[in-house]
C-alpha cells in the first residue's frame, strides 16, 4: 500500500514540473495579441456617409433628377455609358429644363377643394406628370381650414370657425408654423402673402383688405406688427375675391372696374399710385394681371363687346419708365380658337369666377366653378388643359382653388 502511495505521489511530481516548464517556455509569438485600434475618425465619417444602393434605388425618378441636375455637365456625359438611363438623361427635356433653371427648386401646382379632407391637399408635378397627397401640419389640419394665399414655400390658412381671430402661416418644408393674430373684427374674406425667394433667411408681409371700412392692413414678419393704411375704393369694392394683388416692381397691383385700370399699393409708405401708362387694350370684357414675383407683368384679358369674350389674350408690359423707352402692352399670346370656345362655356359669360397666377413660367387661367387648368407656356407660345384632379369624387362641387407652391427652406414664420 505503501509503495502504491509513494508512486502516486512521484507521478503527481512529476506532472507539476512539466506544466511548469511548459508555461514558462511558452513562446512570446503565441500570447494573445491586442485588439487594432478604432478606426479614425474621418475614415469613419466615410464609412457613414455611403448609402445602400437599395436605398438610392427608392429614391423617385423627380427627386434622382434633382440630385443629378447639381453634377457638371462633363460629369453627367461621363456617366452616359453607364446604364440606359443616364444615356437618355441629356435627351430628356425635363431634365434639361432642369439643367437650364437658375434655381432647382421643385415646384408644384396645389388644389384646394371643399371635398378633400382638412388633413390633406393636392399637389401636381409638372415633371412626373403625377398628383400626390400633401399633409398638413397638426395646426392645420386640427379643425377645418381655407387655404387663402400661398407664396414662395409659405401658406396662409383661415381657421374659422375654431380660430376666427387668427391667420395660419405654415411652412411645410421645415414643418413649422405660427398665428397671426388679426388686426380687425371683421369677418374675413380676402388676404395676400408676399414672400419673396432668397438664399438666406427671410421673412413676409400680409396684405389685408378691410370688409367694413376703406383702409388696408399690412403685417411685416420682422417687427411682428400690423399696419393700417387708407384704401382704395375701386379696388377693395371691385367685387371679384378670388383675384389677389401681384407682387411686381416692389408693390403690389390690382385691377379696377370698368373703365379698367391697373393700380399699385406701396408695401412700405401704403400709398396707392394709378399706373399712368400704358393704357389698357381695348374692347376688354374682363382682366387679369400675373405676375412672376420678379421683373415681369403680364395681362390677361377677354376681348369682345357687351361684356362677351369672343378671344383671350395675353399681354406683357415691355420698357421701363425713365430708360428712354415708354412702357407698352406688347401681345404675347392669343388662345385658338376651339380652346376659347371651351373656356367661354365653362365661364358661362360670369368672369368674376376666373382668377390667374404664375407658375414656373406658365400663365395659369382659372375658374372655380371648373376642376380643369387652362395654361400658358410663355416659353413656348403654347396653350393646353391641365385635366381634373383623379382624387376628386365624381360628382364634385364648386370652389376650385389652384395655388403655386414652391419648397423654400428659408422662408421663415
Amino acid at each position: 500500500m505503501r509503495g502504491r502511495g509513494r508512486a502516486r505521489e512521484r507521478r503527481t511530481e512529476d506532472r507539476v514540473p512539466r506544466r511548469e516548464r511548459k508555461e514558462q517556455t511558452m513562446p512570446i509569438a503565441r500570447a494573445k495579441t491586442p485588439p487594432p485600434p478604432p478606426a479614425p475618425p474621418a475614415a469613419a465619417a466615410g464609412r457613414e456617409e455611403e448609402m445602400e444602393p437599395a436605398i438610392w434605388g427608392r429614391l423617385p425618378d423627380e427627386l434622382l433628377d434633382l440630385i443629378l441636375a447639381l453634377l457638371p455637365l462633363h460629369t453627367l456625359v461621363a456617366l452616359r455609358p453607364t446604364c440606359k438611363r443616364f444615356h437618355s438623361l441629356l435627351l430628356s427635356p425635363s431634365f434639361l429644363s432642369l439643367l437650364h433653371s437658375p434655381s432647382s427648386s421643385p415646384a408644384f401646382l396645389l388644389l384646394s377643394h371643399p371635398q378633400f379632407s382638412n388633413r390633406f391637399l393636392h399637389l401636381y408635378d409638372s415633371f412626373a406628370d403625377g398628383w400626390r397627397p400633401l399633409r398638413l401640419l397638426p395646426s392645420a389640419a386640427a379643425s377645418p381650414s381655407q387655404l387663402l394665399s400661398s407664396s414662395y414655400g409659405l401658406l396662409c390658412f383661415s381657421l374659422l370657425p375654431s380660430r376666427p381671430s387668427s391667420l395660419l402661416i405654415s411652412n411645410l418644408l421645415t414643418k413649422t408654423s405660427k398665428f397671426v393674430p388679426l388686426p380687425t373684427s371683421d369677418p374675413l374674406s380676402d388676404a395676400t402673402l408676399v414672400s419673396l425667394p432668397s438664399s438666406t433667411p427671410h421673412g413676409y408681409k400680409i396684405f389685408l383688405p378691410s370688409s367694413s371700412s376703406n383702409s388696408v392692413f399690412v403685417y411685416d414678419s420682422a417687427s411682428f406688427a400690423w399696419t393700417r393704411f387708407p384704401g382704395f375704393d375701386l379696388i377693395l369694392d371691385r367685387g371679384n375675391s378670388h383675384q389677389e394683388g401681384v407682387f411686381f416692381d416692389g408693390a403690389l397691383y390690382f385691377t379696377t372696374h370698368e373703365p379698367f385700370s391697373v393700380v399699385g399699393f406701396d408695401l412700405q409708405s401704403g400709398k396707392w399710385e394709378p399706373m399712368a401708362s400704358p393704357s389698357l387694350p381695348t374692347e376688354l370684357a374682363f382682366v387679369r394681371l400675373v405676375g412672376d414675383g420678379g421683373n415681369r407683368l403680364y395681362l390677361v384679358g377677354g376681348v369682345g363687346r357687351d361684356g362677351i369674350s369672343r378671344s383671350l389674350r395675353v399681354w406683357e408690359l415691355v420698357g421701363k419708365d425713365g430708360k428712354g423707352k415708354a412702357r407698352a402692352w406688347e401681345e404675347v399670346g392669343r388662345l385658338p380658337e376651339m380652346m376659347c370656345r371651351k373656356f367661354v362655356s365653362v365661364c358661362y359669360h360670369n368672369y368674376s369666377h376666373v382668377y390667374c397666377l404664375w407658375h414656373e413660367g406658365l400663365v395659369c387661367v382659372c375658374c372655380t366653378t371648373w376642376p380643369e387648368v387652362l395654361f400658358y407656356k410663355v416659353a413656348r407660345g403654347t396653350w393646353h388643359w391641365l385635366p381634373r384632379c383623379p382624387m376628386l369624387p365624381e360628382k364634385w362641387s364648386c370652389g376650385f382653388r389652384w395655388y403655386s407652391f414652391v419648397p423654400d427652406l428659408y422662408a421663415l414664420v
